[in-house]
């Protein structure tokens, strides 16, 4: 005896998906809509002439002013002189200098003539208005490059001397051109220079020379001072307002 009951299977079969028609994407799947691996890509931005020019006009300009400048300063540097590796020797003449002060000052300044090699730069008179005391001084170029500065004075005080000493005590004695001078020693250190000063009494003038030269050099110049203050007139006494 068949059944009446119809053939259920064919109903229930799962329709199949029209043509065309697109399923859900898996892991690694593309998507219906997603593009063909060899489509081109998207098309890069392009720059306009005018764009172009507006982004570069900045490093133009730069590069405009740095050659300006290049042009402005190049004359400056190229007109300056070329140093020398001597010491500035103006070569100012003493005695000249001294003539000018000479009624001024209470004591004969000094001119000495230390030789050959040696060289003044500066030579002036000082009116002792900080200090109170007048002085001549002289600036020496040595031979051997070394500086030596001279101070001469007929109104001396202990305080005078011993800011041109700087303070430093005497350490020795030394005799140049039959005059006994007193030494100064400071060292050299971190902080400071070496320095050497002389001190001493010539013909009624007090007379310092300081400076980095050599002791020889020193010597040399203290004796050109006696030799020159030896037969000079005798300072005045009235003291200088």
């Amino acid at each position: 005896m068949s059944s009446s009951t119809p053939d259920r299977s064919a109903e229930h079969r799962p329709a199949e998906p029209p043509a065309g028609a697109g399923t859900a994407a898996g892991p690694g799947v593309p998507g219906p809509d997603a593009p063909a691996p060899d489509a081109p890509g998207q098309p890069l931005p392009q720059l306009t002439e005018k764009q172009a020019r507006r982004i570069n006009a900045p490093v133009q300009g730069m590069i405009i002013s740095m050659a300006v400048l290049l042009l402005l300063v190049l004359p400056f540097v190229w007109l300056q002189p070329r140093p020398d590796a001597q010491p500035y020797r103006p070569d100012v003449d003493v005695a000249q200098e001294a003539a000018y002060v000479a009624d001024e000052a209470p004591f004969t300044p000094v001119v000495p003539e230390p030789g050959e090699g040696w060289s003044a730069n500066y030579a002036r008179w000082n009116g002792g208005a900080a200090e109170g005391v007048p002085y001549w001084e002289i600036g020496w170029v040595t031979p051997q490059g070394s500086f030596i500065g001279l101070v001469q004075t007929s109104l001396a005080n202990p305080t005078w001397l011993a800011q041109q000493t700087e303070a430093l005590p005497a350490t020795a004695e030394v005799e140049a051109g039959g005059v006994p001078w007193n030494v100064h020693v400071r060292e050299e250190s971190r902080n400071q220079d070496a320095l050497t000063v002389y001190t001493g009494e010539v013909n009624g003038s007090t007379v310092v020379l300081k400076g980095d030269a050599p002791g020889t050099e020193l010597d040399r110049l203290a004796t050109t001072v006696a030799e020159d203050l030896t037969d000079a007139p005798a300072p005045r006494t009235t003291e200088m307002p």
